[in-house]
């Protein structure tokens, strides 16, 4: 019982401490200005950081269908790993998101 335990215990650790922290807790998108584009604002952030691990993502298509997960992940700073993105990158992303996701 106590070896069930104990590797219990040490694969939550490992797991958690891959699992990249926010990078900023608490953001909270700011949308105001110009609507997003899916063409000149969100594809070239996705194509830069996310394809590279997200081939799926390379089409408007792949990125649509997983909208839901890309806004809370870019939102909480978990993605894209080994890097963050800057606060206008994701305003940008999320923004877009939350505008419908439109294909322009």
């Amino acid at each position: 019982m106590k070896k069930i335990l104990f590797l219990f215990i040490l694969g939550t650790a490992l797991v958690s401490a891959c699992k990249k922290s926010s990078t900023t807790p608490g953001y909270t998108p700011d949308c105001s200005g110009a609507a997003k584009s899916f063409a000149t604002n969100v594809s070239p952030i996705v194509q830069q950081y996310c394809t590279g691990c997200h081939a799926k993502y390379a089409s408007y298509a792949g990125i649509s269908g997983d909208k839901a997960a890309i806004r809370v992940t870019i939102a909480d700073g978990s993605m894209p790993t080994n890097t963050a993105l800057t606060t206008a990158q994701k305003n940008s992303v999320v923004c877009w998101i939350d505008s419908g996701a439109a294909n322009n």
